[in-house]
């Protein structure tokens, strides 16, 4: 039998004498319970934004991308993709082509980012989640449509393709030639249909518009190049494992990055973010772990009596020690337990009826995702924090009590 457990035990249970020590004891619960459900609440928050910013971002920027080292474009060619599809962790690939180029519609214009893409990409990219309207494709009874950002359709007032009209009107410079020389030629125009409109985030609705490859190819004069491939990778696969490999096998001519490296200051800055977040809940429970101070204190002031019983019935003061050690973890695992379930328990809350609600954003609710790591972290970190405010100060606090305490025994 764990007789300092079983004692501890009791303690906590048990009436004082002086309510001051039950009001302690349950405030420290309290703040513990507070400052655990806070940091499953805020972890669980932050886990929610870095997924909401990788949904929102990742379209456009897919697993893993492939530029050349040196200049803008690489030849089709030069990459063996029938290897790269071979691997067991590639799904699919497609070369892409960006470019500034003018668009206009009527007696409007603006500038945009023309995206030409092989048909697979739309796919890959998830286009159909994100549509507005029309339809996510790249060919029409016109021949190839574009797909705009709505930011782009509303600024242009493009129509949908209706088969008759293409009323999208596409001016890009053609490599090598120098405006103030050719003016006019050195631009190449084409006119297409607007198939359909997406909505991703306020950046790419009003920047991007997406057309074939073969067009964007033939505009821009690009021949067999391209921008970039860019690749797709199964469900669970390691991304910087595959870059890493991938790298090795195509060699120095190329940089492979995933998409985490392309954004690395956006992740970044969430990564911060959430460890900020962390840091500051830990200090806070660090001066909250001060009311088990308070609490044993006073519990070992009245205890003077049941300690001088025990030790005179053969308690060395290392047992008597254990049983308010034990008193303290018993605090800190209540509190742990309670905010653990309060924490999990307005997080599943949010993610089921939306109470913080978000209007006029890119989400209907304030996004949360629970992940079991955090909750591990959030366990060990408090416990930790509690093991330390009890025992630090225990052993100052019994040397002046129980040696008192012995010496009266």
């Amino acid at each position: 039998m764990n007789l300092p457990l079983l004692f501890a035990r009791r303690y906590l249970l048990a009436k004082r004498s002086t309510n001051a020590i039950n009001v302690i004891t349950w405030i420290s619960i309290v703040v513990i319970a507070v400052v655990t459900g806070a940091m499953v609440v805020v972890m669980s928050a932050m886990n929610g934004i870095a997924e909401l910013v990788d949904r929102i971002y990742s379209p456009f920027d897919l697993d893993i991308t492939i530029t050349p080292a040196e200049g803008k474009t690489l030849a089709r060619d030069s990459i063996d993709l029938g290897a790269l599809l071979a691997r067991a962790d590639v799904e699919q690939a497609s070369f892409t082509i960006e470019e500034n180029v003018l668009l206009r519609c009527g007696d409007q214009q603006a500038v945009a980012t023309l995206k030409g893409v092989e048909p697979q990409y739309l796919g890959m990219a998830g286009m159909e989640r994100y549509l507005f309207t029309g339809e996510p494709a790249l060919e029409g009874a016109t021949g190839p449509t574009a797909i705009l950002g709505l930011g782009l359709k509303a600024d242009l007032g493009v129509p949908l393709d209706d088969g008759v009209f293409q009323p999208l009107e596409i001016s890009a410079p053609i490599r090598g030639r120098k405006l103030s020389k050719y003016r006019q030629a050195a631009f190449e125009q084409a006119a297409v249909a607007m198939s359909g409109a997406f909505s991703m985030n306020m950046e790419y609705d009003s920047k991007y518009a997406v057309v074939p490859l073969d067009l964007a190819a033939d505009l821009l004069h690009y021949d067999s190049a391209a921008s970039a491939l860019e690749l797709k990778l199964k469900p669970k696969a390691d991304m910087d494992r595959a870059a890493r490999e991938i790298a090795a096998a195509l060699g120095p001519r190329y940089t492979v990055k995933t998409r985490y490296q392309k954004n690395a200051l956006m992740y970044q800055t969430n990564a911060t973010e959430k460890l900020v977040a962390f840091v500051v809940l830990t200090f806070i429970g660090l001066i909250g772990a001060f009311n088990v101070i308070a609490s044993l204190t006073m519990m070992m002031i009245e205890k003077k009596e049941d300690m001088r019983t025990l030790m005179s019935m053969g308690a060395t003061a290392r047992m008597v020690r254990r049983i308010f050690l034990h008193e303290g973890l018993l605090i800190v695992l209540a509190g742990v337990g309670i905010g653990l379930a309060l924490g999990v328990g307005i997080c599943v809350a949010q993610q089921r009826f939306a109470l913080v609600e978000m209007a006029e954003a890119v989400t209907d609710s304030f996004p949360v995702k629970l992940v079991w790591t955090d909750l591990l972290l959030i366990t060990a970190t408090v416990l930790g924090i509690g093991l330390l405010a009890t025992w630090v100060p225990l052993r100052a606090l019994s040397r002046r009590f129980l040696y008192a305490t012995a010496a009266r025994a």
